[in-house]
């Protein structure tokens, strides 16, 4: 009997579910700034991978962005439509959160003061405060490290693929997946930190480039929804749990990935350099098949819960969610949460009513942002652009 060959995936400009993996993303995140330091019953326990979340939302801007590049190539102001978007997007928020921590932060909140010399703010203002600063840096802004790295990839990447060809562009992307943990590894064995393998984007190049083969293959029509699935269904969970039992058991509170105890403890040295080196990997690899297994729309009840409206919606305000939870949260552990304990005798209930108060906080201060602020800019996107790319191109707040 003749076998049909399976057609190329088609996808449709905006992927509702995409939100929901972006929303899945940022609350990872937010749990492992807010619980995980939980000690009672463990409870931080499960939440130690939370910071994965910023893996994901490397692969998910991976392919995103490449797909979007290589859809837009070809079109007339190529560059400039893409820059004008990245920057609506990204700076105004960004921007109005650094004159906050650095114009009033310290007046209004003294105890979230912090020595201004030792972090200037033109660090961030040119987003390179992961190539030189020896720490996160200040509460409110510890979390800009992935959105330098993020900068540093637009910078960079839409050239690639404007004079590289898609075969050229292939072997560069799996150049950066496969170099990139052999790097760490020899980073580290070095005596580079954890820290700096963390931050640094010559070291997290894996999940973005994971992302990008993923929109390669669905632009020239390489990927079909049977291969997507058949991938997904092989790696995406297999790869997850054991990357989330890896850092469960070796990469806890005590032994963070990106601190020096990462390669001190159970194991030895020599095996915990090798997993601080491979664990990215793993997960961005079960990241990006997630995503293609996502992209084919057959797995119904991840699809039905990444469609659920709450979540999307959440995926839609991540960026604001992102900015304001590092300035919320560190807040409240100055602010909110001793008025609590001062005012309730149990400490499990204090915490736990300071805890749902700050979620309350944050959530309304990015409605707010969201609806008042970066909505309206937004909006000008569709000045650069042309309605064919509007239309059938470029996700919805990408």
């Amino acid at each position: 009997m003749r076998t049909v060959p399976s057609e190329p995936l088609r996808l449709p400009g905006h992927l509702p579910a995409l939100d929901g993996l972006r929303g899945v993303a940022v609350l990872l995140v937010i749990a492992y700034h807010s619980l995980g330091e939980i000690q009672t019953a463990s409870l931080g326990g499960l939440f130690q991978a939370g910071w994965a979340g910023v893996d994901l939302f490397f692969v998910l801007s991976g392919f995103l962005i490449t797909r979007i590049l290589l859809q837009t190539r070809e079109r007339g102001a190529y560059f400039r439509t893409f820059y004008v978007r990245r920057a609506l997007r990204i700076w105004p928020l960004y921007f109005l959160l650094l004159a906050f921590v650095f114009g009033v932060m310290g007046l209004l909140l003294p105890a979230m003061a912090f020595d201004s010399e030792r972090y200037p703010w033109t660090l961030y203002a040119l987003y390179v405060q992961n190539l030189w600063l020896p720490d996160f840096g200040p509460e409110p802004l510890n979390v800009t490290w992935s959105l330098a790295i993020e900068e540093q990839f637009y910078l960079v990447w839409p050239l690639l693929v404007f004079f590289l060809k898609p075969r050229q562009l292939r072997v560069l992307l799996w150049a950066c997946v496969l170099l990139s943990p052999v790097a760490r590894y020899a980073a580290l064995l070095e005596g580079v930190s954890p820290f700096r393998v963390y931050t640094f984007p010559l070291f997290r190049l894996d999940g973005l480039a994971l992302g990008g083969l993923l929109a390669l293959g669905v632009v020239d029509g390489q990927h079909t929804a049977e291969r997507l699935e058949r991938w997904g269904r092989r790696l995406a969970v297999p790869a997850l749990l054991t990357a989330f039992g890896l850092v469960t058991v070796f990469f806890n509170r005590g032994h963070s990935i990106h601190t020096p105890e990462a390669l001190v403890g159970a194991g030895g040295s020599q095996l915990r350099t090798l997993l601080v080196a491979g664990v990215y990997t793993l997960w961005t690899a079960g990241f990006a098949s997630l995503l293609g297994w996502v992209l084919t729309g057959r797995v119904r009840v991840l699809d039905a819960v990444l469609q659920w409206r709450p979540l999307r919606f959440m995926g839609q305000v991540s960026y604001g969610l992102y900015l304001f939870h590092a300035l919320v949260f560190p807040v409240g552990a100055h602010y909110s949460r001793p008025l609590f304990q001062r005012l309730i005798p149990s400490s499990v209930v204090a915490t736990a009513l300071a805890l749902l108060f700050e979620y309350a906080v944050l959530l309304a201060l990015t409605v707010v942002s969201w609806r008042c602020f970066e909505r309206p800019l937004l909006r000008l996107k569709d000045r650069f652009t042309t309605k064919e790319v509007a239309d059938k191109v470029v996700p919805r707040a990408a």
